[in-house]
């Protein structure tokens, strides 16, 4: 049995029909939904690129992992240890396995050595050492991919493709970018929520629905006559493409059937919402990601999961499929013995970014940053976190405050700093930061 991994950067599970979006961004996303297993409130362990695809690769946190700071401001202040075994690593020592990614995360500037080991065959699709990375065009990634699904189709591989396209820039062919046009709030599907305000899904508050922005309010704009959410989605159509044209090209190989599909995405992306654009923060719009398990033969089709999962649960699902025992311990758990209805999904998740944890529990969420703001948000009153009930619900908050210090001391060895703060230190040293981020006040 083969294993295809596809993650698809800053990809926002809101913005899938599967998950409910009402633009038909992703019919072969829906299709493999429909086919498997999709686990409704799945979410990111970490958050961004570097953090969240090492906690997809090793199955840990970064409490455990290490690796909070982003590569891009400040090379070679990455704690990560390299004695952490990777995924591909596994099923290598594993054997009977052909490994190849599809990716160029080692062209961060750090040139982080987790994101290659193991792979028998490491395609970087940019072909340069430049540093570049997020402005690689999917298509790009399958002129490769192609031809080595059929050379290599008499062969059992685990497959890992990293798609960037719905990261910035908004590079997409011509034909995705106007694919989507946004005119008017009469053509959004808006929805209300007992705390009074109406949202649109994807979009946020009626109140923060996006406007055209220059170049000089996001770096490399293309125009200040384009929606930034058209553009996106028009990239997300694009990448489905794409993995249809994979697909097809396992169907053709006449190994699709034999073929384990794993879908998911590092983070998500703001657009907007909560003052924001880019990734910064753990609000849902970044952290809430798909997770979607595909394959008829072996899985339930149509079976939609509740409750909470993460990316961390991915290595150890994918070790569990073909049949291999991970190296060491991992804070991830296998998914199918929850397909298989043997085990239960989390109550509670923890989340973690360069500068902040969160705790999920049930219908709350506690946000804490190292300089000590906290943002307390209820799902289901609000499901677009606008309203900060941090000062308002007292005993929630301390509640969660308990739990979250408790993960925490559970976590970091007697005697070691906090791994959080040690790498805020760095990042405030070599960056000259001096305060936290802006919690979105009471309304």
């Amino acid at each position: 049995m083969n294993v295809v991994l596809f993650v698809i950067d800053t990809l926002r599970a809101d913005h899938l029909g599967c998950y409910g979006y009402f633009r038909g961004t992703s019919p072969t996303i829906d299709h493999l939904a429909a086919e498997g297993v999709r686990f409704a409130d799945s979410h990111a362990t970490a958050v961004a690129t570097g953090p969240g695809f090492t906690s997809i690769i090793t199955g840990l946190s970064p409490i455990h992992h290490k690796f909070y700071l982003t590569p891009f401001n400040i090379p070679n202040a990455i704690n990560f240890d390299d004695n952490i075994p990777t995924l591909a690593e596994m099923i290598w020592d594993h054997g009977g396995y052909t490994t190849a990614a599809f990716d160029n995360l080692i062209n961060f500037r750090s040139h982080m050595k987790q994101f290659v080991r193991g792979y028998e065959y490491y395609v970087n699709v940019t072909r340069t050492s430049r540093w570049i990375h997020h402005h690689v065009v999917g298509g790009e990634v399958n002129k490769r991919l192609v031809p080595w699904i059929q050379s290599h189709k008499g062969e059992q591989f685990f497959l890992f493709v990293h798609y960037w396209d719905p990261h910035t820039p908004y590079n997409q062919p011509p034909e995705y970018r106007k694919m989507f046009k946004y005119s008017s709030m009469s053509d959004l599907e808006k929805k209300a929520v007992p705390s009074g305000y109406e949202y649109v899904q994807g979009w946020g508050t009626c109140e923060e629905i996006m406007r055209p922005v220059s170049e000089r309010e996001i770096k490399g704009w293309p125009s200040t006559e384009e929606y930034p959410i058209d553009l996106y989605d028009g990239e997300i159509r694009y990448t489905d493409d794409l993995i249809k044209e994979a697909l097809e090209a396992l169907d053709l190989a006449g190994i699709l059937e034999d073929t384990v599909v794993i879908l998911t995405a590092d983070h998500g992306e703001q657009l907007g919402q909560h003052g924001h654009y880019g990734h910064p923060g753990l609000h849902e719009p970044n952290i809430f990601v798909p997770i979607i398990l595909w394959h008829p033969p072996s899985l339930p089709q149509g079976k939609v999961i509740e409750g909470y999962v993460q990316q961390s649960d991915i290595a150890p699902t994918v070790l569990d499929m073909i049949g291999a025992k991970p190296t060491g311990e991992m804070d991830g758990k296998s998914l199918l013995p929850i397909v298989q209805e043997k085990r239960n999904t989390r109550e509670e998740i923890f989340v973690e970014t360069n500068q902040q944890r969160a705790i999920l529990s049930r219908q709350w969420k506690l946000i804490r940053d190292v300089w000590g703001n906290k943002g307390l948000y209820n799902f289901r009153s609000d499901p677009m976190e606008a309203i900060n009930m941090i000062d308002k619900e007292v005993s929630k908050r301390e509640e969660l405050e308990d739990t979250l210090n408790e993960w925490v001391k559970t976590n970091v060895p007697e005697g070691e700093a906090d791994p959080m703060f040690t790498a805020a230190e760095q990042r405030k040293r070599a960056t000259g930061e001096k305060e936290g981020w802006e919690m979105r006040p009471q309304v």
